[in-house]
């Protein structure tokens, strides 16, 4: 066991080693009856042959029909033994990648999906058969010490070509790995651009931009085509020699043997099972040769599962909230910073945000009002100072057991696919109470209503058939579903007309009354109607905080003095 933990797979697969060894003990059974038509093979020449009798015959032959069905059996099982285990895997491992890979603190290491893949990756090795081979490899000793025992010239014969084989392997692998990396790498290039692409497919035919972008395509398409060629090529290759050393070999192998039988050393049917008995010991390593990039694909995603897990395993070490907090909610930032990336985007906040208060933030673009904005909602969390709601701490271990009632509404709204009510929901259980009722007060429902679906219409990924101001509506009802006890809202006026702004400007001032805790990102004065204080960001550092008066008395100072943060200053 001390050489597999040397391999990344090791840790992932260490839970399931019962299982293995019971493929182990399996493939054990099913390599010693792949023996049975050797023996059969020899008992025709060397018995039944030379005796003529049919007896003996149907004897043999019913006993080999009796011992190749235990031989499928035991193959079948094996197979059960690798599915088993591969959904085993799924089941213990899913739920954590799941939630390592979409964990803020931990999924900037790379994408959800690619996190999720490499999973599927990890599985399907140890469901093919690149695994069953790795099983036999070390039963090739058995048909080597069958070829032995027939004549110590077979053996020795055999251990040659099984080095060989190996050497094929290697310089397999080495021939074949960077070029297939360059192709994937092309390919998952390609993929992303026309992706990103597709996503904003409209804007692009309206600007004109259609031609330029598939001349780019075309460009990419061309390099992964140049590099697939490449791999292919080099694969071509690979297969050419390694089926030309392993024919070559087999028909020494019984060159060999038809000369050991010239000189009387070995029986006809001796000969005859020799190239059986290498064909069964070399097929190990060629089915290896062919699955070892799978493997190589699978060590490698294993080890990137490992670091994730580990990283998210490393951000939970805090205590996780038992219970959750308790309405209303009081948020305090203590020192609060945030770095991403070597960037500071938030420096030394000191800021206590009171229940059935609303706290409006303004500044100019990059001053880190959005970045501010998912840190009070635990999306982002301070790499400096500390975050408390009711003096609890938040970190990645308890903000989603400690914050149950939030309500978010990003700046660039993201509706999901699947029916508005799903949305509204958070594809949660469907209440139509609470449903309707968020939709009612942020003035969408008449207009849900009108649609042919009501709200079982499905929405795409773009949130169509909506127009854009009803997905802001959308996301706020969402925002509010449920009547959250912390409000966070970026720019949700942005898409309003006049009549949705003032409806808005209700709906805040209503939940003030309910001591919700509400922040309010904005760069229009009309949310200063109902605001309770106001803080001014600048490159991440507070430069005003107090009561809305004195907020106002500040911007407009700025304004007669011409700086950088009017009150209609655009914002992010």
């Amino acid at each position: 066991m001390r050489v597999f933990q040397t391999i990344a797979l090791w840790p992932l697969v260490k839970p399931f080693r019962q299982q293995f060894i019971h493929m182990a003990w399996l493939s054990l059974l099913t390599n010693v009856l792949m023996l049975v038509p050797t023996l059969y093979m020899l008992q025709l020449y060397d018995r039944v042959m030379m005796s003529k009798n049919t007896l003996t015959l149907v004897a043999i032959t019913l006993l080999t029909a009796g011992l190749l069905l235990l031989m499928a059996g035991a193959d079948w099982l094996r197979n059960l033994y690798a599915i088993k285990t591969g959904v085993q895997l799924d089941l213990s491992y899913g739920k954590q990648v799941f939630s390592a890979a979409f964990n803020p603190a931990t999924s900037q290491r790379q994408s959800p999906v690619q996190s999720l893949q490499q999973l599927t990756t990890v599985r399907q090795f140890m469901t093919g058969q690149g695994l069953f081979a790795m099983l036999d490899l070390p039963w090739s000793v058995v048909y080597i010490a069958v070829l032995f025992t027939l004549h110590p010239m077979l053996g020795l014969t055999a251990v040659l070509f099984c080095l060989i084989q190996s050497g094929v392997a290697v310089w397999n692998q080495s021939v074949i790995s960077g070029p297939a990396q360059q192709a994937q790498s092309a390919k998952q290039t390609t993929e992303h651009f026309i992706q990103q692409k597709i996503r904003h497919l409209q804007t692009s035919h309206v600007l004109g931009m259609s031609h330029t972008l598939r001349q780019r395509w075309q460009a990419l398409l061309a390099d992964q085509s140049a590099a697939e060629r490449t791999w292919l090529a080099a694969s071509d290759r690979s297969q050419f020699v390694n089926k030309w050393v392993r024919y070559t070999m087999q028909s020494l192998m019984l060159a060999v043997a038809a000369w050991l039988t010239i000189k009387g050393e070995i029986s006809v049917g001796s000969m005859v099972a020799s190239n059986v008995l290498i064909a069964r010991a070399l097929q190990p390593f060629d089915v290896i040769v062919h699955s070892w990039r799978q493997w190589l694909h699978a060590n490698a995603a294993a080890s990137d599962l490992q670091a994730l897990l580990a990283q998210h395993a490393q951000v939970h070490t805090h205590p996780v909230a038992t219970q959750p907090l308790q309405r209303p909610y009081t948020l305090a930032l203590n020192a609060a910073g945030v770095t991403l990336q070597s960037r500071r985007l938030l420096h030394a906040l000191d800021l206590t945000i009171p229940p059935g208060r609303l706290l409006c933030i303004m500044g100019p673009s990059g001053s880190g009002k959005s970045t501010l904005a998912r840190l009070l909602v635990g999306a982002v969390f301070p790499t400096q100072g500390s975050y408390q709601i009711n003096q609890t701490p938040m970190h990645a271990s308890n903000v989603r057991a400690a914050m149950t009632s939030v309500g978010y509404l990003p700046q660039q709204v993201s509706l999901l696919e699947g029916t508005i009510a799903e949305n509204v929901a958070r594809f949660g259980p469907l209440d139509s109470q609470h449903i309707i009722e968020a939709c009612q007060r942020v003035g969408l429902h008449e207009a849900i209503l009108r649609l042919p679906q009501g709200y079982d219409t499905r929405l795409d990924e773009q949130g169509l058939p909506l127009s854009g101001g009803q997905r802001q509506l959308l996301g706020l009802a969402r925002a509010i579903y449920q009547a959250p006890a912390l409000l966070v809202l970026d720019e949700p006026n942005a898409s309003l007309d006049e009549f949705g702004e003032a409806r808005l400007m209700q709906l805040l001032q209503a939940l003030k009354e309910k001591q919700t805790t509400i922040v309010v990102i904005s760069h229009r004065s009309g949310v200063l109607k109902v605001t309770d204080d106001l803080l001014v960001l600048k490159r991440g550092e507070v430069v005003h905080h107090g009561p809305r008066d004195a907020g106002i008395v500040y911007l407009n100072q700025l304004n007669a003095t011409a700086t950088s943060i009017p009150t209609e200053s655009p914002c992010t």
